[in-house]
């Protein structure tokens, strides 16, 4: 870990409060047709009646176009199959416990939500069977899916209870009605099985439309679009209270629902903010208070607010920051550009996000983050993700997501490179263990082969969602994501690191051309050697740093196609350190390393 300088990270260069508060936009006829318009677009996948099975999966051995650590989750791997829109959930009691979910759909069939566990870290999983597209057929008889969207997670820290939340869109016999159902489900076997309440009761939210103009039906809620779950785990009055965060077009804005413990319905719409906004984004502190980040489109600005209850008045909003175009879908780099905020909570009850924006007049995206160390109502100056290392030069960054758990702080998001490598983009991963005052230089890189997105032209007739997920719990950091790798269109990859082992950062090999077998002698005196193996030549950079991040030595060695073996000189005092190997594409690997003189 090497600090950056301070001037990026200061948390004492803050907006004042006297800016902070940011009067509310208006959302207008002609914005709201424009923004259902482009979510129909969106959410108007395909139409079939015909659901697509999946198959249970015994082992990730079976991936396929896969040479690194990454692991592919379905074992799909036909270019007329997309997956995308991926949520992923850590049980808050076992942090080798996930669940995980993401949109598939293809030519000929409908679209659907399978539900997968794994007890292993993300090593192996099961499909549990959940059919979300039999209960919402059998909830609009007569009708087709057409599409949704917006698979989410929350967990019941206390009640052992998994919720889950899904968008689709049902079109009727004559095609002059699309209806929206915002629906929910409840596992309290960590995801094996699955149940729904009767009637109504399983419905967040419904509304309707014309598939054709994108004109809003006067229909029970109204649309209810992009939605995010949070539950209330601070052990307060509120525990076990789940939050359902979306935008709600009836009533012109950002919306919550909220469903008591114990209870088996959402209870009344409440309005957090009025404008032309979207892509909210939710997370309760420890304290139990609701969080909520999303974009104004109108003002182009970023904008957080917050309830203690999902109820009480929501204060501000308070601008985190004044962008060029948070609604790009200028098919920069995949079709679906826009701002997708999202947003961590650390032990401290820190607030970061991060986010993309974009310069339609130069045609490139940026990513940036922020913090608050006062629930939301000051932030920090927003600093550029591009600025944080060397193997970002050049590259733009998009579609960030962040996740945090006690004092780290781990931000992942995809690079791609238009000037060396012909628009290829890899995902990479940077941390912080001191609550976002500093990130790691060098990052980890999770992809283990580029996607060159140029090879999906036009870009919008592939569906690279924005609902890339990370979850962080004691020293596991868990990615999903989506890309288009080996000409496969957008498949659902995962990926796990440890951020912590005796007190400091500790990573595997992520990437395939080099990988670490050993470091030794550990504890070293004079010297350490290490053995490794390497598919290609290539200059690799070997860096020890104290556990405050400082740089105590640092060598670049030549390295060899096949195995070998390095050894490096210490002159160094006796302590704990970070021993880490990068190579041109970010860090590669960490280990641990004692010396005693």
């Amino acid at each position: 870990m090497s600090s950056i300088s301070n001037k990026l990270f200061s948390v004492a260069i803050l907006l004042s409060c006297s800016t902070c508060v940011f009067a509310q936009s208006t959302l207008t006829p002609e914005m709201k047709d424009k923004m259902l318009k482009d979510i129909m677009s969106e959410k108007m996948h395909h139409v079939s009646g015909v659901a697509e099975e999946e198959n249970d999966i015994s082992t990730l051995s079976r991936t396929t176009g896969n040479t690194g650590n990454d692991k592919k989750i379905s074992t799909t791997n036909s270019s007329t199959v997309e997956e995308a829109e991926a949520a992923i959930i850590v049980d808050p009691n076992d942090s080798n416990y996930l669940v995980a979910s993401f949109m598939v759909q293809s030519t000929s069939t409908a679209l659907t939500f399978p539900v997968y566990y794994s007890g292993d870290g993300g090593k192996t999983w099961l499909n549990s069977g959940f059919n979300p597209a039999a209960i919402t057929q059998a909830d609009f008889p007569n009708t087709v899916i057409a599409g949704g969207g917006d698979p989410v997670f929350a967990w019941d820290k206390q009640d052992s209870i998994l919720y889950y939340g899904w968008i689709y869109l049902m079109l009727n016999n004559a095609h002059d009605t699309s209806y929206f159902a915002l629906s929910w489900a409840y596992s309290k076997d960590r995801g094996h099985t699955w149940q729904v309440e009767p009637g109504s009761n399983h419905f967040i939210g419904q509304g309707a439309t014309n598939p054709t103009s994108g004109a809003e039906y006067s229909y029970k809620d109204g649309v209810c679009d992009r939605e995010w779950f949070a539950v209330d785990n601070s052990g307060g009055p509120n525990q076990g209270a789940l939050y359902c965060a979306f935008i709600n077009f009836k009533n012109g804005g950002e919306s919550v629902k909220t469903k008591p413990r114990g209870a088996t319905s959402f209870g009344p719409l409440k309005l957090a903010y009025n404008g032309s906004s979207q892509l909210v984004n939710v997370e309760c502190d420890h304290k139990g208070k609701l969080h909520m980040t999303f974009a104004d489109l109108s003002l182009k600005t970023l904008l957080h607010t917050y309830s203690v209850d999902g109820n009480n008045p929501f204060p501000g909003p308070y601008q985190i920051y004044q962008g060029m175009d948070l609604w790009g879908n200028a098919s920069i780099v995949t079709g679906r550009e826009n701002a997708a905020p999202s947003l961590a909570v650390d032990g401290a009850d820190n607030l970061h996000v991060v986010w993309s924006d974009y310069s339609l007049s130069l045609h490139k995206v940026y990513s940036f983050y922020s913090r608050s160390t006062d629930s939301g109502v000051h932030w920090s100056t927003p600093v550029r993700l591009d600025s944080i290392s060397p193997v970002f030069t050049g590259k733009m960054m998009f579609m960030p997501i962040v996740s945090a758990s006690a004092n780290n702080v781990t931000i992942t998001v995809t690079a791609i490179d238009p000037v060396t490598s012909g628009d290829s983009a890899r995902v990479y991963q940077f941390s912080s263990t001191n609550n976002g005052a500093s990130f790691s230089h060098w990052p980890v890189l999770l992809s283990a082969a580029p996607t060159y997105y140029p090879q999906y032209t036009p870009l919008s007739n592939y569906f690279f969602g924005d609902y890339n997920k990370s979850v962080s719990t004691n020293c596991m950091t868990y990615v999903i994501w989506e890309d288009g790798r080996k000409g496969l269109g957008p498949k659902v990859y995962m990926s796990a690191t440890n951020q912590c082992v005796t007190g400091v950062r500790e990573v595997s090999a992520i990437t395939a051309s080099l990988q670490l077998q050993s470091v030794y002698p550990n504890p070293a005196s004079d010297h350490v050697i290490l053995n490794f193996t390497d598919t290609r030549d290539e200059a690799i950079n070997i860096v020890i740093t104290d556990i405050n991040g400082k740089t105590v030595a640092q060598q670049t060695y030549a390295a060899h196609s096949g195995s070998q073996n390095i050894n490096m000189p210490l002159h160094i005092n006796s302590g704990m350190y970070v021993l880490s190997v990068n190579n041109a594409e970010g860090l590669i690997a960490a280990r641990n390393l004692q010396i005693v003189k």
